[in-house]
């Protein structure tokens, strides 16, 4: 199952002349010895060099060389692939090998399985990898979406000041300006009679030509 997801993998890698050399997944043959005691066996090409993982089977954070060398940025983007291809339903895991040939992967698959095909990983795997996947460049050259979650854009509250209202022309006043004379003042009585004698009012009045004004 991981070889034929390669394989679609190296396909789509393949058209983008941006991405180079693609990761294998060399073959495993069986052999069949009916003249030893144990007539069946399986059979790898050798692989000479510095044997690495590029991955771990408890799907926690991996090496440096994962990080850092090319092909074990392009392992890593061959599972977001697969994990994209697959809706999230499988994972190849435990990648590991010499440059850029992998040997031995494994498999995680959702509780059900996909499509009739169990994995031989832990289901939390899938999991692990959603959280702990950081994107590279190959993942973009790709076009893979992001499987962080984006952060939620703050909305800035601005608040708005009501419109004040305008202000109107300030209104003139003509003629002399009313003072208070007192809260007691003494005013001629209007009867029409000159020389009356005056009497106490009680409450702010005003006194101009001789009229009585009443606040």
């Amino acid at each position: 199952t991981a070889r034929e997801y390669i394989k679609e993998y190296t396909a789509v890698a393949q058209s983008v002349a941006a991405f180079g050399e693609v990761p294998e997944i060399i073959p495993i043959y069986l052999v069949h010895r009916p003249s030893s005691d144990i007539p069946y066996a399986t059979l790898e090409e050798e692989l000479i060099g510095d044997f690495v993982k590029y991955s771990v089977k408890d799907g926690k954070e991996i090496n440096l060389m994962r990080r850092d060398s090319e092909a074990g940025r392009k392992c890593c983007a061959f599972q977001h692939w697969v994990y994209q291809r697959t809706e999230g339903n499988l994972l190849v895991t435990d990648m590991q090998g010499v440059g850029m040939k992998l040997t031995d992967v494994g498999i995680a698959t959702c509780k059900k399985g996909y499509k009739g095909f169990k994995g031989n990983c832990a289901t939390s795997f899938i999991d692990q990898f959603k959280v702990l996947h950081q994107c590279n460049t190959y993942c973009e050259i790709l076009g893979l979406d992001s499987l962080q979650p984006k952060a939620a854009k703050k909305a800035v509250c601005t608040q708005k000041s009501k419109p004040q209202p305008l202000a109107g022309p300030k209104k003139k006043t003509f003629g002399p300006t009313l003072k208070h004379l007192s809260k007691t003042v003494k005013v001629q009585k209007l009867t029409g009679q000159a020389g009356s004698r005056g009497r106490s009012v009680r409450g702010p009045s005003l006194y101009v030509d001789k009229q009585l004004v009443a606040h």
